[in-house]
């Protein structure tokens, strides 16, 4: 997720701006869920999924994104990423 973080910061092309952004959205989302104890969905359940959470927490995600704001998306993101433990170190296998 850090390498899609950082090219998402790094992005000028519009198109590859949305890809990235979507696909930071639903990575985060998935961590925001798990790091919750919740199920994680796929389709219109992530978003189902997500409302479950504190308003607060989602809307520093969601608003950032249906507005293509990608430098707040991207804090967001990174905050996400702290409140989880920080960035994963090399060595990390999924």
């Amino acid at each position: 997720m850090a390498m899609v973080l950082a090219d998402l910061r790094d992005a000028t092309d519009p198109l590859e701006r949305r890809v990235l952004a979507a696909t930071l959205f639903e990575r985060t989302a998935e961590l925001m869920l798990l790091t919750a104890g919740r199920w994680i969905g796929t389709g219109k359940y992530l978003p189902r999924r997500l409302r479950e959470l504190p308003v607060e927490r989602v809307d520093a995600l969601v608003g950032p994104y249906l507005s293509g704001n990608t430098a707040d998306l991207a804090d967001a993101v990174e905050q996400e990423l702290a409140a989880a433990g920080g960035r994963l170190q090399a060595g990390f296998v999924r």
